[in-house]
């Protein structure tokens, strides 16, 4: 008989397997990587209809490595644990190939990244291309655990566990647009706190621009609390952010 953290693991495996199996009908003869990955910005519009996840859909082996990355991730035990391993993927500490499939790709969407939104509740229409919370809730799902917000939006973790003020690595990371028009809809940006620098935190999370290409990756970086763009809105905890196996 399944656990229930027993139950949210076999789920989160066949929700993973049913995306991807979802592509591969979708494959073209081509095998190759889209041309400008890790060059040019990922595609930043409306995620499309069901079906249709991407302009391009995936090519056959991009699905196969996919599948394969996914099925490697850590089941925790924590959603920092998980975190840290695609965090080893963005580096190349498994393989150089399996590199870009840890940030957004222009031409076809990622089928990595198309996986991370089957841990949302949030239906594929509007401007949802950010994967931000999509990938921290994927964490929460692959290590067990069931209080992720499954939305797609950042200002979804807003109110998620407890607000601290003594964050420890680990615990959850969200900002907020400093336009207010733009905070109120919910839009900023979320991840797993790695350090405090004083001005600025360190946040180990996805689609995080990178590199003077402005990739969106995952990755660990330092972010202003007080940016232009985005301002720190809370650190939040809750304790099965850091149950042991």
């Amino acid at each position: 008989m399944f656990t229930r953290r027993g139950f949210l693991r076999a789920a989160a495996s066949t929700a993973v397997s049913t995306s991807i199996m979802s592509y591969s009908g979708y494959c073209l003869a081509q095998e190759n990587l889209p041309h400008a990955i890790g060059i040019d910005p990922d595609f930043d519009g409306p995620l499309p209809p069901p079906g249709t996840l991407g302009r391009t859909p995936a090519l056959r082996n991009e699905v196969r490595i996919a599948r394969a990355i996914l099925s490697k991730a850590p089941p925790g035990p924590s959603p920092f644990d998980v975190a840290k391993y695609f965090l080893a993927v963005a580096k190349g500490e498994f393989s150089q190939a399996w590199q870009p499939y840890a940030q957004g790709w222009p031409e076809r969407w990622n089928p990595v990244i198309v996986t991370f939104f089957q841990a949302t509740d949030t239906k594929p229409e509007g401007d949802v291309t950010p994967w931000c919370s999509a990938f921290v809730n994927w964490c929460f799902v692959q290590s067990g655990q069931p209080v992720g917000t499954h939305n797609a939006s950042s200002g979804s973790f807003r109110n998620f566990g407890t607000k601290t003020a003594n964050p420890v690595p680990g615990d959850i990371v969200v900002f907020r647009r400093t336009d207010p028009v733009e905070a109120q809809k919910g839009r900023g940006h979320v991840g797993f706190f790695v350090a405090d620098h004083g001005s600025e935190v360190e946040v180990l999370g996805g689609n995080q621009i990178e590199g003077r290409e402005h990739n969106h990756k995952i990755s660990s970086k330092p972010l202003k609390k007080q940016g232009s763009i985005l301002i720190l809105d809370s650190f939040r905890t809750d304790p099965t952010l850091h149950q042991l196996a």
